[in-house]
């Protein structure tokens, strides 16, 4: 009787011990890619080493740590393999004091001695108002930075980001360039802070001055400086295409056109009551009655064809036509041939 009782006793403490581990809510998987397994914590197939599954945890999605440690993990894809295969990839940081280490969101975080930008350390000046306003741009209560580099001359305290390409602090307008590379240029605006207006990520003005990218137009007149489209502006007395002043143009009456709208690169058309305009050039030589936008690239008017204002040698203009796009190596044709930017093609 005895050795029946201990033989239940035995299998209902083997039960508990099943469901009890069967039911860890420290066991099984967990967000992002890990798994805890009794002792152990993977990341999709590698076991980090050395790690405390017991006080381990994900902080958020690019940051977890233990009591001792702290790591930067991701997901991420190749151009080498078109992108096809996702990878993933963990990394501890050197250094990192896991007791006072806190995400501040888009890959940067803190510790008591440090500012980290995914497993990188990085100093500012003032660490404890270290504060994020997106993946390039961060700021203390002392400095702003771009990609962890100072901005010259920037009041950290009050900077903040405008519309795209613009930034401002409490002494300061800031123009913003950024390219393609993720590198940014950021350089103050020599203009009267309190009548700065952001027109768009391009035109800006004051109560004097117009800007373009920042800097100044040159004989522009601020107060009566405006819009009118398609990278063309105006102020009382002259027309801009961009930063460049368009010679000789009639404000009153110059119009961009509005085939300009269905452009895919830098090139805009326009008239006034004398000429037909071609970025900030005059279109010499058209016929500005019979002128005609086909494309982006061809216009025509009576008697030639043009292909960004230079004649198109023979082509006739009564049956020119442009293609939506190349056929083989040519984009237009007219009843006596085929032509491929601008030219002849057999």
């Amino acid at each position: 009787m005895t050795l029946t009782y201990l033989s239940c006793f035995l299998g209902l403490c083997l039960l508990v011990f099943f469901f009890s581990c069967k039911n860890d809510p420290k066991a099984g998987k967990l967000p992002g890619g890990f798994t805890r397994n009794q002792d152990t914590i993977q990341y999709y197939s590698e076991t980090l080493q050395n790690v405390d599954a017991n006080t381990f945890e994900i902080i958020d999605d690019c940051f977890c740590k233990d009591a001792r440690q702290v790591f930067y993990y991701r997901s991420y894809r190749e151009s080498s393999d078109y992108f096809l295969t996702k990878k993933h990839s963990i990394q501890k940081l050197d250094g990192a004091d896991a007791a006072t280490f806190t995400s501040l969101g888009y890959d940067y975080a803190r510790d008591k001695t440090q500012a980290w930008f995914k497993s990188t350390a990085f100093q500012v000046e003032d660490l404890q108002s270290l504060t994020v306003l997106d993946y390039h741009f961060i700021r203390d209560d002392i400095r702003a930075y771009v990609n962890r580099a100072p901005i010259a001359g920037s009041d950290g305290k009050t900077f903040e980001l405008l519309s795209d390409g613009y930034a401002r602090d409490a002494q300061r307008y800031y123009y913003v360039q950024s390219y393609s590379d993720g590198d940014y240029e950021v350089y103050p605006i020599d203009c009267a802070y309190t009548s700065f207006q952001v027109l768009d990520y391009q035109f800006a003005k004051d109560a004097h001055n117009a800007f373009y990218l920042g800097k100044k137009i040159k004989v522009a007149d601020g107060a009566s400086f405006q819009q009118i489209g398609f990278g063309y502006t105006k102020d009382a007395q002259h027309v801009f295409f961009q930063d460049l002043q368009v010679a000789g143009a009639d404000p009153q009456t110059f119009v961009p056109f509005k085939e300009n709208e269905n452009a895919m690169g830098p090139t805009a058309y326009a008239r006034d009551k004398n000429n037909i305009y071609l970025n900030e050039k005059t279109f010499a030589g058209v016929d500005a009655a019979t002128f005609k936008i086909l494309d982006e690239k061809y216009t025509s008017d009576k008697n030639d064809v043009y292909y960004f204002g230079k004649k198109v040698k023979n082509a006739d203009p009564g049956t020119f036509k442009v293609f939506p796009h190349f056929v083989g190596n040519a984009d237009a044709e007219d009843k006596n041939h085929q032509y491929g930017e601008g030219k002849v093609v057999e």
